[in-house]
């Protein structure tokens, strides 16, 4: 390092070694499975009695209202919450900042949503969405007030309370729904349901939150906040475009019956991100930013996150398309299954976002938003030409084909650049996380199409298929699945893990090898100038004192080794 200096002693104020998260992430993870399992099937019970109790026709108004309130929650509170998660040790200092400024950002989106909701309404297509639309904007408003006691929630793995406010949420808005819909209130029930279980949640979350705060002001803390929150809130809302492109594509080129169709394969292929991703959400980004400071820990809890999940996704999104035939014809009947086709392709899409979601977590994590921003734009950039032309060429199988095209050419290798360029986390460990689950899927997948040849009955095909497919699988990838169980356990479940990583922590700290800098100093507990961190490609350590280019950061004696290594 040329010219760099490095001041070797005792630091005023180092930054410790990166706190042990073990077995909170795999109680926090275990908690969260439950969660998405239990809830998601109770929703769909309770979506089943609305349907009995609500005509399409209210359905469809109610839908206009979510959209706009859709639109409105993803800038409710400007991407702040994730500071918190990701600053863990400055909650006390930003809490309060985040707090008004989420608290006012939602009361003005909140108003406009009340003053604009007929021009809305009639905008996408029915006035009758105005009173709904208006009674939404109240749970915008109150998510002001939550956005806080979440993240706290979030950030220390309080994944267990978290199911049992979800439960309450449900339970209310269930009852309030009922209830008015008897009454002959159907839109409304559907919005005031929503709104009284915002109402519990909040209060819950609040008395159940592990600190609590009062609104708060400071322009020094705030201006950093909004530089990393406003494009992550920027972000969410392009993926909300993102998400929809290929539905408005499909509607307006082939018509209501080809987007029925397509909404199925949709649905069906997004399972598995459905499921994982609502496990991932809750524990990477805490446990990714504990770890932020030590480029070992980090890769190592990436790579331990994409080869758990793609161990499971991988292998349901591969047998979901060789089986998407006789998968749609046996469970939701034969006059469905033009949607096959769509579903084959669908489902290399779905296998891709599970991996998506680590990695946007781990930009997050350091504060990359500027960086996800980008990768949305050249998402959407690219997407809606390509959307347009297939859908022409090839109908709804041609959105498909676009989805998996535009994210396996344009979007991962985006991400793969940001992660090598910008982040400490070796690509290899990403590569041998992927790739034994892909290569046992793909075997899994040619075993299940040959064993659905002999027969022709589509229950038949379906049932061998799964067979045949999830045996492979485990053949294939049981060497690979025994050790990465093994070490999952140790890493998040086992009870003396915390001891362990302690003795790995000393003993990696008691082999790192003295060095030296600029050919003079030793180092123990060291400081570096944020241009040296950039000049060494450490983004991580630089990112979070970008603000103070001259201003010197001392790491301890663990966390220079690591950066040294």
């Amino acid at each position: 390092m040329t010219g760099a200096t490095v001041e070797a002693g005792p630091a005023p104020a180092e930054i410790a070694a990166p706190p042990l998260v073990g077995r909170k992430v795999g109680t926090g993870a275990l908690w969260s499975a439950l969660n998405a399992g239990t809830l998601r099937v109770a929703t769909f019970v309770v979506s089943l009695v609305a349907a009995r109790l609500i005509a399409p026709h209210d359905f469809g108004v109610f839908v206009v209202a979510v959209t706009v309130f859709n639109v409105a929650m993803s800038f409710a509170e400007l991407g702040l919450s994730s500071a918190i998660v990701r600053e863990h040790e400055r909650s006390r200092e930003i809490a309060p900042t985040i707090f008004t400024l989420s608290l006012a950002n939602a009361s003005v989106l909140a108003g406009l949503m009340v003053i604009f909701a007929p021009t809305l309404a009639e905008l996408l297509g029915s006035a009758e969405a105005t009173a709904a639309i208006r009674v939404l904007a109240l749970f915008v408003l109150l998510a002001g007030f939550s956005a806080v006691p979440a993240a706290l929630m979030t950030r220390d793995f309080m994944q267990r309370q978290r199911f049992i406010i979800d439960a309450a949420f449900l339970v209310s808005s269930t009852a309030s729904m009922i209830v008015l819909v008897l009454l002959g209130h159907p839109v409304m029930g559907l919005a005031v349901s929503r709104v009284a279980g915002q109402v519990v949640t909040v209060v819950m979350i609040t008395w159940m939150a592990p600190e609590h705060y009062w609104p708060g002001f400071h322009w020094r803390v705030a201006k950093p906040l909004l530089a990393f929150g406003l494009p992550l809130a920027a972000s969410n809302l392009l993926m909300m475009v993102i998400a929809n492109v290929d539905f408005a594509v499909v509607g307006h080129a082939l018509g209501p019956r080809q987007l029925g169709y397509y909404n199925l394969a949709f649905s069906i292929a997004g399972w598995p991100v459905t499921i994982f991703s609502a496990v991932l959400i809750s524990v990477t980004l805490p446990t990714l930013s504990r770890v932020r400071h030590s480029p070992r820990e980090l890769t190592r809890h990436l790579a331990a996150g994409l080869s758990a999940v793609t161990a499971l996704s991988f292998p349901v999104c591969a047998l979901c398309s060789v089986l998407a035939g006789p998968l749609i014809d046996t469970v939701y009947g034969h006059r469905w299954y033009p949607a096959w086709a769509a579903l084959v392709v669908l489902s290399i899409f779905g296998a891709a976002r599970t991996v998506l979601t680590l990695f946007s977590d781990l930009t997050i994590a350091l504060g990359l938003t500027r960086w996800l921003f980008a990768i949305q734009v050249a998402w959407l950039a690219v997407l809606v030409p390509v959307m347009v032309v297939c859908v022409q060429r090839w109908g709804i199988t041609g959105a498909g084909v676009a989805h998996a095209a535009v994210v396996t050419l344009v979007v991962i290798p985006l991400y793969m650049i940001v992660t090598k360029r910008a982040t400490p986390v070796r690509l290899s460990a990403v590569r041998d996380a992927l790739l034994p689950p892909l290569g046992a899927s793909l075997c899994a997948a040619g075993a299940a199409y040959a064993a659905t040849l002999p027969v022709e009955a589509p229950p038949a095909k379906l049932l061998l298929g799964l067979v045949a497919g999830l045996l492979t699988y485990a053949l294939v990838a049981g060497r690979w699945l025994l050790p990465l169980s093994r070490r999952l356990h140790d890493m998040y479940w086992r009870k003396d893990g915390e001891r362990a990583a302690v003795h790995a922590a000393a003993e990696t700290t008691a082999s790192a090898r003295p060095s030296r800098a600029a050919g003079r100093h030793a180092y123990g507990a060291a400081s570096f100038s944020v241009e040296e961190l950039r000049r060494r490609h450490e983004a991580t350590l630089a990112l979070a004192f970008a603000d103070a280019p001259t201003q010197r950061i001392w790491l301890s004696q663990v966390d220079t080794a690591e950066f040294r290594r």
